[in-house]
């Protein structure tokens, strides 16, 4: 019988020997972080070391723990020209990636193919080791649009002295920081610098963190000379000090991810693209609607535009569009880049009151009204609320509505936001007109007073539709017809008829009235 038990008693223990020991209540065990970390060196910054003064809590399920001396073997096999040092600081960083913090880990693993190709083709022709594609990931989690608490930008994470250094253009429309390509190139260029400075790989990355002048500092704090990345370690700011461990534990945990039980949501891959030079203004909204595409289609394939638009003074700039439009983009490119343009919307002078001497005497005060300006105004879509009633109220059109606002069709919801250009007290100014004019127009006979004030009403809802229309500076480029796709298909015609036009040639600079 203690045979018996003994033999099962063994087997227990062999069983569980590969994992954390379970307790009986909660089937978990908690680590004492004290237990990975013997040094006293602070080794991250704040956010990771509140990570670290956590309970560490293993599922025997789902989180193997492996031993020292495996992660070391693998780092070994791992190690090509950057050296892979293994010590208790490394293991503190792989168990954060590969226990503490697996959702991060999944994240970069789903990304790491869109990325990686990019990163592969730069290192091999600046010559740099191709491990330093992780380098990317412990900068950025391989987002392009990170931006650090620093102002550090893109997924090699540029501040902007050094972005000015390798003519990453930074402006209000574009910052090339978050250019993935361009991007990569500086960064290679800027290890290829740092190399040439110190000549180990390990203090290259200490500097890209911190600057080559708080590595020559922490050199100098330990008595100077040719140093290693751990000889110079304590002297270094605080976050540089987990910045190598870090790089390393990524390289670990990206290729060792599946003896760990890691493993992506989804993977993503590179989208095929086109590129298209832009040399005019750009609104990204519309080019989305021309090439039926959303918006986010066409930011994400240029992460760099930091606004949804490009200025009319931009020249040769390479815009990414997705492969399958292009045979839309062939047949139709001219029409389209067109179509895209930033409307410029002009508020035409007021039109002056025209007053004969009978109706104002010869030094009166001009009529205030005659000033009346337009303005420019939000109008909050309510419930109940449909376009016909909108511009009902406002003395507006539904087509220029529609135009201001680049709205396909009549649908509108309520919470919508709709510019409107109105003028700004058409009531008072009808009702001063009335005024001025009822001294001269006493003494004419009820019924021609009648038809008068008909006429004077007309009139005015002639004059507030006039100060309300919406012009079209004609760019270069531009034609009849595809500046009528760009206004919901208003008819060619009508653009004529309106601005009295008896050929289709107009020039750039020309005021168009469309509506």
């Amino acid at each position: 019988m203690k045979h018996a038990l003994r033999s099962v008693l063994v087997l227990f223990l062999f069983t569980t020997s590969s994992f954390i020991l379970q307790d009986a209540v909660a089937g978990t065990k908690k680590i004492n972080p004290k237990q990975i970390l013997t040094d006293t060196i602070p080794l991250f910054t704040v956010d990771t070391t509140h990570y670290l003064t956590l309970p560490l809590v293993v599922r025997q399920d789902t989180v193997p723990v492996e031993p020292d001396e495996l992660i070391k073997d693998r780092l070994a096999c791992l190690q090509r020209e950057i050296p892979l040092h293994f010590n208790a600081y490394v293991r503190a960083h792989i168990d954060y990636f590969t226990i503490r913090n697996r959702k991060y880990s999944r994240r970069v693993l789903e990304r790491q193919n869109v990325y990686f190709p990019l990163f592969e083709k730069y290192l091999a022709q600046y010559n740099l080791p191709e491990e330093f594609k992780y380098l990317a990931v412990v900068e950025s989690a391989l987002l392009p649009r990170a931006v650090s608490s620093a102002k550090a930008v893109g997924l090699w994470q540029f501040m902007t002295p050094t972005a000015n250094d390798f003519r990453l253009k930074q402006n209000e429309y574009v910052d090339e920081r978050m250019d993935p390509e361009k991007a990569t190139i500086a960064a290679c260029k800027f290890l290829n610098q740092l190399y040439r400075i110190f000549g180990d790989w390990e203090m290259v990355m200490a500097a890209y963190n911190c600057g080559p002048g708080n590595v020559k500092k922490a050199i100098a704090r330990a008595g100077g000379g040719k140093k290693t990345f751990w000889q110079i370690f304590p002297y270094l700011p605080k976050e540089t000090r987990g910045y190598v461990p870090s790089f390393t534990a990524i390289t670990y945990m990206m290729n060792h991810s599946r003896e760990h039980e890691i493993f992506p949501n989804t993977l993503l891959f590179p989208a095929q693209t086109d590129t298209i030079l832009i040399n005019q203004s750009l609104d990204l909204e519309r080019l989305a609607l021309q090439l039926e595409l959303s918006k986010d289609e066409i930011t994400k394939l240029n992460p760099e535009i930091r606004k949804a638009m490009l200025p009319e003074t931009i020249r040769n700039y390479p815009l990414k569009v997705p492969a399958q439009k292009r045979e839309i983009l062939a047949m139709n490119r001219t029409a389209i880049l067109d179509s895209s343009r930033i409307s410029v919307y002009v508020a035409p002078t007021p039109p002056i009151m025209l007053a004969s001497a009978n109706l104002l005497k010869k030094n009166a005060a001009p009529d205030s009204a005659a000033t009346d300006s337009l303005q420019l105004t939000e109008y909050i879509v309510q419930k109940g609320d449909f376009l016909e009633r909108i511009a009902q109220k406002h003395q507006v059109s539904i087509a220029q509505i529609k135009g201001w606002n680049h709205l396909r069709n009549n649908t509108v919801v309520p919470g919508q936001k709709l510019t409107l250009i109105i003028a700004t007290q058409p009531e008072e100014l009808a009702a001063k007109e009335a005024a001025t004019e009822t001294i001269a127009e006493a003494k004419k006979p009820a019924t021609q007073y009648a038809s008068a004030n008909t006429t004077r009403q007309e009139a005015r809802k002639k004059q507030i539709e006039q100060e309300v229309r919406l012009i079209h500076a004609v760019q270069q480029g531009d034609t009849l017809w595809n500046i009528s796709k760009r206004y919901n298909n208003i008819p060619v015609e009508k653009i004529k008829k309106l601005n009295k036009l008896k050929t289709d040639e107009i020039k750039p600079g020309q005021k168009l009235v469309i509506s």
